[in-house]
């Protein structure tokens, strides 16, 4: 019973729209900056690099989301309009950069980066090649 619960609140919580996907990015790129924002040593990047990772990930899993969902609803409207800068973005930006700054910064960074990126580059590679071989039938 206790599974059905979590299964239906995962459903529900599922954006269903390319604005909900839209303002999920944008919570999401606000609540890594907020942990970035409190990071002002290399000790505190190092202590925290596991929540980066994990907060690189879920924006990965929300990025691969939404392309299985713009792949399902093609005529979504709100799919083809060009990603424009949004608050969020600018100020994780700036902490990225503060963080870079901080001996051995971009070292941490790229390595919470890793895992998430390799993910989303095999997910975007399937997608290519299930592309190619629908062209070529």
């Amino acid at each position: 019973m206790r599974y059905l619960c979590v299964l239906l609140l995962l459903c529900c919580c599922s954006p269903n729209s390319s604005n909900e996907f839209e303002r999920e990015g944008e919570a999401k790129c606000r609540a890594l900056a907020l942990v970035l924002a409190k990071i002002e040593n290399r000790e505190q990047l190092l202590r925290t690099e596991p929540v980066i990772k994990k907060h690189f990930e879920s924006l990965i899993d929300l990025m691969i989301e939404a392309r299985q969902f713009q792949q399902k609803h093609p005529d979504d409207a709100s799919s083809d309009v060009a990603l424009l800068e949004n608050p969020a973005d600018l100020i994780l930006e700036e902490h990225l950069r503060r963080i870079y700054a901080i001996e051995g910064g971009r070292e941490v960074i790229e390595r919470s980066q890793h895992e998430a990126l390799v993910r989303l580059d095999a997910y975007e590679r399937t997608v290519a090649k299930k592309r190619q071989n629908k062209s070529f039938k």
